[in-house]
């Protein structure tokens, strides 16, 4: 019977939890080659591709045929914050009630264990099939996607036929996710001391002017999963002493974007205010882009999708939906357009969290969907 068992995925699962794969500083290849020998072992071919000292993205395959399936997730994981406030060690990948705790639990190393359950059970039942299965874990996903830009130099997108990216959607289909668009406002004003704050140009309150115009920008597109864009002003720092008036000040800027509306529309939302803004008034501002992810959107209908979303129907959770975080799919998706679903075991508010925890048997549950799905479709017949 090809079903894969608790004790063969679970195991993985708090392994790698145990490797400290924290980012920043983003080390992952001791986590990348453990992975590696666990699949070479059993005869997977597996290839490590060390973009960065100590990162590193691995590439496994079953199987053969001239297109591919692509389970994708990254391994490293965000700081633990406080370790203290843990009820159990984040890095020891504890069961309790259930439950697995640690950094990266849920985020996404449930999945990632999944994936390598998935291919091991494969190998050992020699099962053969018309698709070739690859297995793509990547670094830096949560510090700019470093590691998925350095897989497109390889050719483990080429005639991909479906991209699944295991974040936690709490086994949820998600066929959308929101673009990030991040900002920054400058703007310089005038010192003066603050007895005497007429003699100079508030670079503070001018900021806080101009947040309130930029609150405009947010563009009124409704997506059907996504609902509407965001944005969050997510920092301000300005100002050197109390008895000072404060000659520079700047902002962060957090756009979450729906598919369908142009960054180009934005920006020019923004250029037109600070244009105005700099022919008014006694301070000038100025706009800066830092970092730009597009959103992406599935609608697929591949035999892989229906088997999948018949499988959860029968099992009562069959939800489709969208994500407002970012994923690697943002990086691998545009190329070629490639069809993709988001999916995989997690709770979404334990994301990021103290005392980290995913379900067991969410897990096991999400390791056999998977398994059952790609023999029912792609099995030779």
């Amino acid at each position: 019977m090809n079903e894969i068992k608790e004790i063969e995925v679970i195991p993985i699962l708090q392994k790698l939890i145990q490797f400290k794969t924290i980012n920043p500083p983003g080390k992952t290849i001791d986590a990348i080659n453990y992975v590696k020998k666990i699949l070479s072992e059993k005869g997977i071919l597996c290839e490590i591709q060390e973009y960065s000292e100590d990162r590193a993205n691995l590439f496994a395959e079953y199987g053969s045929g001239k297109e591919s399936v692509v389970l994708c997730g990254h391994i490293d994981v965000v700081p633990a914050g406080d370790e203290k406030k843990w009820a159990f060690d984040p890095f020891e990948g504890i069961e309790h009630k259930g439950r697995i705790y640690g950094r990266g639990a849920t985020d996404m190393k449930g999945a990632i264990a999944s994936y390598i359950a998935i291919l091991l059970k494969l190998k050992e039942k020699n099962v053969k099939l018309t698709k070739k299965i690859k297995l793509l874990i990547t670094s830096d996903e949560e510090v700019g996607m470093g590691g998925a830009k350095a897989a497109l130099n390889t050719d483990i997108m080429e005639s991909t036929h479906f991209l699944i990216i295991g974040e936690p959607t709490e086994l949820k289909l998600s066929i959308a996710q929101k673009g990030v668009y991040w900002a920054k406002i400058k703007v310089f004003g005038k010192s003066a001391h603050g007895s005497t704050p007429e003699l100079g140009v508030n670079a503070i309150e001018k900021a806080a002017e101009l947040i309130a115009k930029i609150k405009t920008t947010i563009p009124s597109t409704k997506h059907p999963l996504l609902n509407y864009s965001t944005l969050n002003i997510g920092k301000i720092s300005g100002g050197t002493s109390f008895n000072v008036v404060p000659e520079y000040c700047e902002f962060t800027l957090d756009y979450r974007v729906v598919p369908s509306v142009s960054y180009n529309e934005i920006r020019e939302k923004i250029n037109r205010i600070l244009k105005l803004f700099n022919s008014k008034e006694d301070a000038q501002a100025k706009f800066e882009e830092v970092h730009i992810i597009p959103p992406i959107e599935s609608n697929s209908e591949i035999a892989f999708m229906g088997k999948l979303k018949e499988k959860l129907k029968k099992k009562n959770i069959l939800e489709i939906v969208g994500v407002t975080y970012g994923t690697d799919g943002a990086v691998l998706v545009p190329p070629n357009n490639t069809d993709f679903v988001i999916f995989g075991p997690g709770r979404l508010d334990q994301l990021h969290v103290t005392d980290e925890y995913t379900l067991k048997d969410e897990v096991v549950t999400y390791s056999n969907l998977l398994l059952e799905t790609i023999i029912e479709v792609f099995e030779e017949k």
